[in-house]
């Protein structure tokens, strides 16, 4: 081996070791950067040198950097993450209407109670003015109840609907950001560089994109992913089509004017509500037509019952004026929509009470059999409900402790199953974060292990310098 060998062979060994000091520092700048994946410098020997056969080592060299990560612990992540992301949203949400229903539903059954009870206090002296005015109160706080567990209910529903362009437009951020990766890792890749922090960042965003809404991902050869979500392409090479929403017309359990989803990806929206099944977007949707719908539904149908059933009775009594004919509450027509919202006293009986009436006659100022006819009604079973794949009737209280049963019960499943699919997601992080995560200590090691390789390639440089200078001296 010539002195140039030498100090060819150890200027090689000072870049190789350089860089594989400039990965592991790199990995412990990253140490705690989310998503980030350590790096390791792959580090092979040159092809030898022949000298009269005899193969003689040319040093060492740095073939690519090549990043430390798991394909398959990706592809698990974004898939447990849809379930993860539905789930969540869905717990949160119900959470926090059931702590509204079961307060509205409290008030709401205290408010049937003091009605009907007062209906019954009025049987018992029919004449009596001060009674009446306190039927007069009851109804209008049950009208109050009515009024307000269908406006807390509502408002949820529309804050729902604002949540899921919220949402919405998280997703169009995140895909219109992979779509851009997707050029910038292929343009770094025709340059011959090696983009491992783009595709952690790409990565990454498509990990938190699975919890926003369920996709597929597939990779072609040029290392470009196409994001498929809702039936719908989101991601396709350096494009990006974007989601958005509009109030659509009731569709099944979905509530007229709810919000539904469309993707842009031609000069007509196509709606891809039905094809959206994971994630936070679908939990936020399933929460509305799913629990908030049918609670709102089940509440219309509760207050058209009292008011129908109340009226009808009262509607064959004769008031203290002598005028019969009149409903106590405000006549809801024949459609049970939005009835808790609209449920109100009639005009006359707001205007006067003595036009309540207590009995069938009016030549009998102590007939009481109107009085406790509606006082009866608060027992009889005329809500129809399906249970267990018959139909069963529940009185009013017991309807509305269903309804605010049904709000728990879904609320306390979803958060039994949001705890377990957390930690499988948690299982699947550790995972990825041991294989792919950076240990402090064991970066230290290389550390150590890189900059002894670099000194001593300065040294063996030295020795060639030294044993040039020897040379030259020789031939002065």
């Amino acid at each position: 081996m010539s002195v140039n060998d030498i100090l060819d062979v150890g200027s090689r060994g000072l870049q190789t070791q350089r860089q594989a000091l400039t990965t592991t520092s790199s990995n412990i700048s990253n140490a705690n950067t989310p998503g980030y994946s350590r790096q390791r410098t792959q580090i092979v020997n040159q092809p030898p040198n022949f000298v009269h056969g005899l193969p003689i080592g040319s040093g060492a060299e740095v073939k690519k950097v090549i990043r430390i990560h798991d394909d398959f612990v990706q592809k698990q992540l974004v898939d447990e993450n849809q379930s993860l992301g539905n789930l969540k949203v869905k717990s949160e949400v119900l959470s926090r209407f059931e702590a509204l229903t079961t307060q509205e539903g409290t008030n709401l059954n205290d408010s049937i109670n003091r009605f009907f009870n007062d209906f019954r206090e009025l049987s018992t002296n029919a004449e009596n003015p001060t009674l009446k005015n306190v039927v007069r109160s009851s109804g209008e706080t049950l009208a109050q109840s009515f009024q307000k567990m269908s406006s807390s209910l509502e408002m949820g529903r529309r804050e729902l609907d604002m949540r899921v362009g919220d949402v919405v437009n998280q997703i169009n951020i995140s895909v219109k950001e992979i779509a851009d990766l997707n050029n910038t890792i292929v343009q770094s890749e025709s340059r011959g560089e090696v983009p491992n922090e783009l595709m952690d960042r790409r990565d990454m965003l498509i990990r938190d994109l699975a919890q926003k809404i369920d996709l597929q991902v597939t990779e072609d050869q040029r290392n470009q992913k196409t994001i498929v979500a809702g039936n719908a392409v989101l991601v396709q090479g350096g494009d990006s089509f974007e989601l958005s929403v509009r109030r659509s017309a009731a569709d099944g359990e979905k509530a007229a004017g709810s919000m539904s989803v469309f993707v842009n990806s031609s000069s007509v929206p196509r709606e891809i509500t039905k094809s959206v099944k994971n994630g936070e977007l679908a939990g936020l949707m399933q929460a509305r037509d799913k629990v908030i719908n049918p609670a709102l539904r089940q509440l219309d149908k509760i207050a058209f019952q009292v008011a129908g059933k109340v009226n009808e009775v009262h509607a064959e009594g004769i008031g203290f004026d002598g005028v019969g004919r009149r409903s106590f509450f405000k006549d809801l027509g024949d459609q049970e929509e939005h009835a808790a919202f609209h449920f109100d006293l009639a005009d006359d009986i707001k205007e006067n009470h003595e036009r309540i009436a207590t009995g069938f006659t009016a030549d009998s100022p102590g007939d009481n059999r109107v009085a406790l006819a509606i006082a009866e009604i608060q027992n009889e079973k005329i809500l129809p409900a399906t249970e267990l794949g018959g139909t069963v009737s529940f009185t009013l209280n017991e309807s509305v402790n269903n309804l605010v049963a049904q709000v728990g019960t879904s609320t306390q499943h979803e958060t039994q199953m949001f705890s377990h699919q957390k930690a499988i997601v948690d299982q699947l992080e550790n995972y990825r974060q041991s294989y792919s995560g950076v240990n402090l200590e064991e970066e230290a090691l290389d550390m150590i292990k890189y900059q002894t390789v670099f000194n001593a390639s300065a040294k063996a440089m030295k020795v060639g310098e030294d044993l040039l200078d020897t040379i030259l001296s020789l031939k002065d």
